[in-house]
């Protein structure tokens, strides 16, 4: 009896110490969505169009640095009146620096390396063989405290190395976009 009665109370002990733990290390799930604006000679190509966003974020709550791992995928339309898209998928690594706040909004920066994947796709000429390619990206954002949850919205740069073509030289460049999120942290 004493020998169940101690198995109890450490498995009683180990869950509640896991449960502190996961509120101590601010682990949260976020999805989002928005638009991706093309810049450079990413631009020369593509028009804007849509993205959306999974991440998952470890931000300990005695520290305002953290880390965030994300997924996106990323589709933009063609210019010059030609039918078809380019799509872009990848994940990141990232940096998170919460600054303190009193108010509901808290701003944050966050940066960090990539993998991208893309391919261009023409309507009645097929699409591209996909591409994989490395980045780096930073930028900027605030959550919005809702209770449980927290509304976040932010704006990054990424850059996107050896993933375009110069229109001029016609030499590999790196592409540029910058997608603005809107979304939930739960």
């Amino acid at each position: 009896m004493k020998t169940l009665m101690r198995g109890a109370a450490v498995g009683l002990a180990l869950a509640l110490s896991a449960q502190v733990a996961q509120a101590q290390a601010g682990l949260s799930f976020g999805l989002g969505g928005g638009l991706v604006v093309p810049t450079g000679s990413m631009a020369d190509l593509n028009s804007t169009g849509y993205t959306g966003q999974a991440s998952l974020r470890v931000q300990p709550a005695a520290s305002p640095l953290g880390l965030q791992v994300d997924g996106f995928y990323s589709r933009l339309g063609l210019q010059n009146d030609i039918d078809g898209h380019s799509q872009m998928i990848g994940g990141t690594a990232n940096a998170v620096y919460a600054f303190s706040s009193v108010s509901p909004a808290r701003p944050y920066l966050i940066g960090g390396v990539g993998v991208y994947s893309g391919k261009t796709t023409i309507d009645g000429l097929g699409s591209s063989d996909s591409e994989t390619k490395f980045g780096a990206n930073a930028g900027a954002g605030f959550d919005f405290k809702l209770g449980a949850a927290s509304l976040y919205a932010e704006g990054r740069f990424h850059a996107i190395f050896k993933a375009a073509v110069d229109g001029e030289t016609l030499e590999e460049t790196t592409a540029y976009m910058i997608p603005l999120t809107v979304g939930l942290r739960f």
